[in-house]
């Protein structure tokens, strides 16, 4: 039996950036679909979220779908669909399709930290086109992080970047260090925020050598940015929150632990997601109907006149 399984039932997308041919492994598509097409045609702001390596479709909805269910949760103002004006979730191809051999996927990491290098420019070139974009969002997890800064770094002038979430960053500390390669990505962004915990078994061990095996330029095993407090070194307007005791899943609110919910927390707070929401619905709002013309009054007369 394969490991895929499909999304969440009540999975409630209002905007898809599909970047890959299949639910599950495949490759990355190099002209991105919105889905449905036109949908995001009208939006000013979005909020971009981008799963992490080793997520197929289904697992990635459940990780969106977890971190809408914590927002609407703790904003009791905030009610669905509310968050599909303002959201966005991309699908990239940072898995493969091994079926029960699912857990020999870390063998392609290598691999994927090439795609995550060549999807953020596709994924900056679908934002770039949406003719009414002014400002744009993130929130990454894992790999995608690579996915969100690559982005960045791709884009032109329009949109503007504004605040950037990177939970369990699987990135090089020393990348986004002054005078690293993804610097003048982090600095671009009006803030960052960087949640991170040294409970995280994958980044702690794992991600060092695959880091390494991704070939030159990703460092002599590097410490990962979603590890530790990001140092003095790191670029841009940076803030951190330690999500403690939080494993390489905790951080979209689908696992259901304590880590998770405050990681979500974090990011909606970080995001103010709730505010963005109602002050879309406010623009969004008719204008109130115009009442009756008032009546011209002629001129005054006196009775009998």
């Amino acid at each position: 039996m394969a490991r895929y399984f499909n999304p969440p039932v009540d999975y409630p997308f209002g905007v898809i950036f599909q970047l890959r041919h299949a639910l599950e492994g495949g490759d990355l598509r190099r002209t991105a679909l919105e889905l449905p097409r036109g949908s995001s045609a009208a939006r000013r702001e979005a909020v971009v979220l981008v799963h992490g390596f080793n997520n197929h479709y289904g697992e990635a909805a459940a990780a969106y779908q977890g971190l809408r269910h914590q927002q609407y949760r703790r904003d009791p103002c905030l009610l669905p669909p509310g968050l599909e004006t303002v959201l966005a979730d991309v699908h990239w191809p940072g898995d493969a399709a091994w079926g029960m051999a699912d857990l020999a996927d870390f063998l392609v990491y290598p691999c994927a930290v090439g795609t995550a290098k060549e999807a953020g420019p596709v994924l900056a070139t679908l934002l770039g086109r949406m003719p009414n974009l002014e400002i744009v969002h993130f929130i990454g997890h894992s790999l995608g992080c690579r996915v969100v800064l690559e982005a960045i770094r791709a884009l032109g002038p329009r949109p503007r970047i504004g605040k950037v979430c990177l939970m369990a960053a699987a990135v090089p500390v020393f990348q986004v260090e002054w005078g690293g390669s993804l610097a003048s990505a982090m600095v671009r962004a009006r803030q960052v925020l960087v949640l991170y915990s040294a409970s995280d078994t994958v980044l702690t061990a794992a991600f060092p050598p695959g880091q390494l095996a991704a070939g030159r330029g990703e460092g002599l095993f590097p410490t990962a940015l979603g590890h530790e407090r990001p140092s003095p070194k790191v670029a841009g307007a940076v803030e951190a929150v330690d999500i403690t005791g939080a494993g390489h899943g905790d951080y979209w609110g689908h696992s259901g632990t304590e880590p998770s919910w405050r990681a979500t927390a974090c990011a909606g707070e970080f995001m103010e997601l709730g505010r963005r929401v109602r002050a879309i619905a406010r623009r969004a709002a008719p204008a109130p109907a115009a009442g009756p013309a008032p009546r011209t009054v002629g001129p005054i007369r006196r009775i009998g006149e």
